[in-house]
């Protein structure tokens, strides 16, 4: 977090991405995005939940692939073109098991720096599978995922070979 002096007072700032999904957006601070990376040629593996959508290989190691859209229980429609990929940092990644895993993005991101009192959680919304809170930030709404069930789903597949 930054900390930006006005006027003899310390704001502090969050750097965060704004992620388009098919179902809406994701909010997630910098850090926790190691890259958006093109679309790319994803292999799929046999009988794993429809959610999990294969595995790519990034900067030499295969990933997982995931629609989070169809984690959460979303509907969703065919991908549009301007798909990417954000590669998200595993919240528990230290232990080795699980690094990184990617997420499809349905255009691309945005940086937006908020101020902690710019997101507001927004109580009015039910909150399905995956999904840790919701917000509203200057930009309008978001969703907080819940990386660490999502992670723990992911583990739980046999997806490496």
């Amino acid at each position: 977090m930054q900390q930006i002096n006005t006027d003899n007072t310390e704001v502090e700032i969050l750097p965060c991405l704004i992620i388009p999904v098919q179902g809406g957006r994701l909010i997630l601070p910098n850090v926790t995005v190691a890259e958006i990376i093109p679309n790319q040629l994803v292999a799929v593996i046999e009988n794993l939940p429809e959610w999990f959508l294969g595995q790519t290989e990034w900067r030499g190691t295969m990933i997982p692939i995931i629609s989070y859209d169809i984690f959460c229980g979303q509907t969703t429609g065919a991908f549009g073109q301007n798909i990417r990929i954000a590669v998200v940092n595993a919240p528990n990644g230290d232990d080795g098991s699980l690094r990184f895993f990617g997420l499809v993005v349905q255009g691309i991101p945005s940086l937006v720096k908020l101020e902690e009192a710019a997101i507001q959680e927004n109580l009015n919304t039910d909150l399905k599978k995956g999904q840790k809170m919701a917000v509203t930030v200057e930009s309008g709404h978001a969703i907080v995922p819940d990386l660490e069930m999502i992670e723990d789903a992911i583990k739980a597949e046999n997806w490496q070979s």
